[in-house]
Order: structure tokens, then C-alpha cells, then sequence
């Protein structure tokens, strides 16, 4: 049997920042030894309560944020801050949208596509493609400034996917998302795994990890709590009462 290609890999990952105050300074730890193995074409959730390093690890793993200490592999190298290659082959909705509003749908788009110095036709279709999985080819000539903060999500969704990436990292990426859209985006996501892409999804959307996720890590004051199958949070109670379980156990 083929053991599963482990598409990003962290071991050790650590980030610690320095709080200043006036006479003094203090040393938090965002992120404490994480070690994380994601597999191709699952898609993977990080969960954690506010605060508990998932925005920073996602920084890190995108070189966003330099690690304090450990290490990072991405499809199988090792990645330090910025590296750009894997980058590539990566995309990432980061928590917070900002977007410039002086931008057509349109034009954002194929701007992110000459980032990657796509070809023309190559680029034509690749954003006609991702207009349509997503619902906003009609309003694919409307500023940025005038939409909704739901279809905003979904711009910040598609300039993440126009490269065609591997591994799609994303943070909070259902804030904002009313039922219709949700449904939509599920259904994207779907489609991504078994197109064979890889997913990490941070997310207090319990339900739909619960419904969409294969595998799961659970974190807080950036430990690693628990990772597993989906099923194994599942087995005796829905995925909120497990979570809440682990989360107090681990701070008392």
C-alpha cells in the first residue's frame, strides 16, 4: 500500500513576540512546537478558541510571519520566509478582507493573474472559469466598493484560486456568507478535494467542519490539543461538545 504524500509538514513550529511595555517587555507565545502533517487532497481543519495561533500559523506557513523556531516542509521541501517557488502553488484567503474598492471584480482578477505571469488565453479563461463556480459573473464589471461583504469573500476566495494551486490555506473564509452562498461555497470545496487539492481551513464554523473536513487539529495558547479523523471527535457527541470538552480540559 502507497503511504499518503504529505503535502505541508511542520514540526516544532514555534512563534513568540515581545509585548513592550514602558520599563519593561514580556515574551507571549502565539505558537508553541505545533507539529502538523496535512495530506493530499484532504481537506483539513484548525480549530482553536481567539487567540489560539491559527492566524499565525497560517502566516508562517505562507511566510507571512517568520517562525521564532521549528521547521516547515511544503510538497516535500523545506520553506523559510521568503521562499517564493511554493508560493506558486499556494493560495490563501487571509481573515480580513481588503481589497481595493477602485477595482472591477474583473480587474482584481487579472491583475493576481499577471502576478503569476499567466498567458493570456490562459488567463481569459481561468477567470471566466472562477466567475461562474462562484456565482459573480454578472457582476463581474461592478467596483469592489459596491458589493456586498458576502460576494467580497467570494472575490477574496477566487484571486486565492487563480493560480490554480496545490494547497489552499483559509482563514475565516465563511465570514460574511449568508445560507445561499454558503451552499455554494460548500459545494466549491468539494469539487477542490476531488479535484485532488489540498485545504486547510481555519474556522468557528463547527457545523460545516464537522460536515465538510476529513481530518482535524485542535489547538490552544498554541498547543496542540488533538488531531485525528473527523470521526474520532464525532463518535459520541457533535463536534461543539467534543471541542469544548478537550479546550477546558486542557486549561485547568
Amino acid at each position: 500500500m502507497v503511504a499518503p504524500e504529505v503535502i505541508l509538514k511542520t514540526k516544532g513550529l514555534a512563534k513568540c513576540y515581545v509585548n513592550r511595555f514602558l520599563f519593561s517587555s514580556q515574551k507571549a507565545l502565539a505558537v508553541d512546537g505545533l507539529d502538523l502533517d496535512v495530506i493530499r487532497g484532504e481537506i483539513f481543519a484548525l480549530l482553536g478558541p481567539n487567540g489560539a495561533g491559527k492566524t499565525t500559523t497560517l502566516n508562517m506557513i505562507v511566510g507571512i510571519t517568520e517562525p521564532t523556531a521549528g521547521d516547515i516542509e511544503i510538497f516535500g521541501e523545506p520553506f523559510r520566509s521568503g521562499d517564493i517557488e511554493p508560493l506558486k502553488r499556494i493560495g490563501y484567503v487571509p481573515e480580513t478582507t481588503s481589497l481595493p474598492g477602485y477595482f472591477t471584480v474583473y480587474e482584481l482578477l487579472d491583475f493576481y493573474a499577471q502576478i503569476f505571469d499567466m498567458p493570456v488565453d490562459i488567463k481569459i479563461q481561468r477567470i471566466r472559469h472562477l466567475l461562474e463556480m462562484v456565482g459573480l459573473s454578472k457582476e463581474r464589471h461592478v467596483l469592489l466598493r459596491n458589493l456586498s461583504m458576502g460576494q467580497l469573500r467570494l472575490v477574496d476566495f477566487m484571486q486565492a484560486l487563480i493560480n490554480d494551486p496545490d494547497l489552499i490555506l483559509l482563514d475565516e473564509p465563511t465570514v460574511y456568507l449568508d445560507p445561499v452562498i454558503m451552499e455554494r461555497f460548500r459545494a466549491i470545496l468539494v469539487h477542490l478535494r476531488q479535484a485532488g487539492k489540498t485545504i486547510i481551513m481555519s474556522s468557528h464554523m463547527l457545523p460545516e467542519i464537522e460536515r465538510l473536513c476529513d481530518r482535524l487539529a485542535i489547538i490552544d495558547r498554541g498547543r496542540l490539543l488533538k488531531v485525528g479523523p473527523i470521526f474520532e471527535f464525532v463518535r459520541n457527541s457533535r463536534l461543539e461538545e467534543e471541542f469544548l470538552r478537550i479546550v477546558k480540559e486542557a486549561q485547568k
